[in-house]
């Protein structure tokens, strides 16, 4: 038999308490203005809850709120510190309040309609979006709406939305980490905010958002740069920011970045705030050798790396003759260790270089990214997960024609002598080593086995490499490196004047760098210049 529950204004049935509160199919329950409905146990309906009066949820336990799809028509307020859950979908008609505790959505959507108010929420009183439940307001418009959302009970990254295009009801949901694949994939364990966004709408296309997504400190990962970021979306092949639509986050903590003329939200509707593992790809797999490592038979030493002595944070910032461009994605990269662990391949790592995307007509710097050279002389990268990948990826930039150059802290630089075409979803493969001419005004030394690489000996990185006159290698590496005491030795060190890059710089004795830089780099003709093209 079905009971039909209704209050009336008496004063003396203002306020009632309910320790489980059941609402049977085909029951009424009206709450009446002025009237406060307490309950501190879960609610189960399967009918709406109407009137205009208060619904308090204040339990000393967690509550669960099992709607069945029904709606609420008087204002709820959240007063329990142990939180409420949704059992089931739900829909708000007029306001929600936060005093204390929070609101998990678990599986379930909460929707609000379309004049339906929240207040009270902050950095510990939100809506937990722990599962696929979304957080809906219906019909928003260009009135900016506030969606209070947070993976867990620990993280607060709300985000505010305006929808400037076609009215729609649109779901957000606050994930916990940022994925490689959007939906999918790996998390990004540097230069992020730990945190992404899923955001719906009810009818495709139409829309036109803004949206400013929030943060604090402690949301931020290894590297992440706020001077230099941006709302990034995953549009089903990749992320889709450019380094020209990158900018400084405002506030002082909690921080926000805001995109504006967002119109699509396909493919999950994933965005996140980041600099390099959001920004759209662009990709090459060039290959090269460093005469001073070589060995022969198309492999190189790894002796820095055997010794532990390349750094997991790239060398080039701060050094001299080096420069990342700032409107660029490149400076400060880092690798964990593994990177550095034997393979017993010839895919070890050597060491760092230093690679540049420059204009396709004007040879002009555009991005620079430190990178890694195997023994194999493959140039490989590392993305936002931590993994090595088998290209460079020049993050920031969109596709087209461009030359590509490689440096290294002590051999002179190599250029494409012609444009190539680089692509966001497949690396483009160019082998240096094949050939002179594979290298602008083929400036690179002949190797053993008729491969080609980077000439050594270039102890200052001046773009030259000379024994005499102004600004000569054998001066560096003699009196500034060191201290002009030829009987000097350093040994386990990583430095420019190493340059048989063995870890040990000298001057004299078995294996000098000295004997490098003339004999086998300038043929022993002290009065040889070789030159960097470019």
């Amino acid at each position: 038999m079905k009971r039909n529950f209704l209050l009336f204004s008496f004063a003396l049935l203002s306020v009632c308490s309910y320790a489980q509160l059941t609402i049977q199919s085909g029951a009424t329950f009206f709450i009446q203005s002025g009237a406060t409905v307490t309950v501190q146990g879960d609610i189960t309906s399967n009918a709406d809850i109407q009137g205009p009066g208060i619904l308090l949820m204040k339990g000393s336990a967690l509550q669960t709120v099992n709607m069945n799809g029904f709606a609420i028509s008087p204002a709820v307020q959240i007063d329990n510190g142990n939180n409420v859950a949704l059992g089931g979908a739900a829909t708000l008609n007029s306001s929600l309040a936060f005093t204390t505790g929070k609101v998990q959505l678990n599986g379930f959507d909460l929707n609000l309609a379309s004049a339906t108010t929240l207040s009270g929420f902050d950095n510990t009183k939100y809506f937990i979006t722990n599962s696929t439940g979304r957080l809906v307001k219906n019909s928003l418009g260009a009135v900016p709406f506030v969606y209070p959302v947070g993976f867990d009970g620990a993280t607060y990254n709300p985000v505010t939305i305006t929808q400037n295009g076609t009215v729609d009801n649109i779901g957000v949901r606050c994930l916990q980490n940022v994925l490689n694949g959007g939906t999918a994939g790996s998390p990004f364990v540097k230069e992020v905010v730990d945190a992404s966004w899923a955001v719906t709408e009810a009818v495709a296309g139409g829309s036109n958002l803004a949206m400013t997504s929030s943060w604090n400190s402690g949301d931020e990962m290894t590297g992440f740069n706020r001077a230099k970021t941006g709302i990034s979306y995953y549009d089903g092949v990749g992320w889709d920011m450019t380094n020209a639509t990158t900018g400084a986050a405002a506030g002082a903590g909690p921080y926000t970045i805001t995109r504006s003329s967002v119109t699509n939200l396909a493919n999950g509707g994933i965005f996140a705030v980041g600099t390099r593992p959001v920004l759209t790809a662009l990709l090459i797999s060039p290959k090269t050798y460093l005469q001073g490592a070589y060995a022969g038979a198309g492999l190189m030493n790894d002796g820095l790396r055997s010794a532990g002595l390349i750094p997991l944070l790239e060398p080039y910032t701060g050094m001299t003759n080096f420069s990342h461009i700032t409107t660029g994605s490149g400076g400060g990269e880092t690798i964990i260790s593994g990177i550095l662990a034997t393979t017993g391949t010839g895919n070890d790592i050597v060491d760092w270089v230093f690679a540049e995307l420059r204009n396709g007509t004007t040879g002009a710097v555009i991005t620079s990214r430190s990178v890694l050279i195997e023994r194999d002389g493959d140039i490989v990268d590392v993305d936002g997960t931590g993994a090595k990948t088998n290209f460079i990826n020049f993050a920031g930039e969109l596709a087209g024609n461009y030359h590509v150059s490689i440096r290294h802290r002590n051999h002179l630089g190599i250029r494409t002598p012609s444009n190539l075409a680089l692509a966001r979803t497949a690396s483009t493969s160019y082998n240096f080593s094949s050939a002179a001419a594979q290298a602008l005004s083929s400036v690179q030394v002949g190797l053993a086995g008729g491969f080609f690489g980077m000439y050594g000996g270039n102890a200052n990185g001046n773009g030259n490499i000379r024994y005499t006159l102004g600004g000569n290698d054998e001066n560096e590496l003699l009196n500034v490196i060191l201290g002009g005491v030829k009987s000097n030795v350093l040994n386990s060190v990583y430095n420019r004047g190493d340059l048989n890059m063995n870890g040990i710089v000298r001057y004299t004795l078995g294996g000098n760098d000295e004997n490098v830089l003339l004999n086998i780099v300038l043929g022993g003709n002290k009065a040889l210049v070789l030159t960097q093209p470019f």
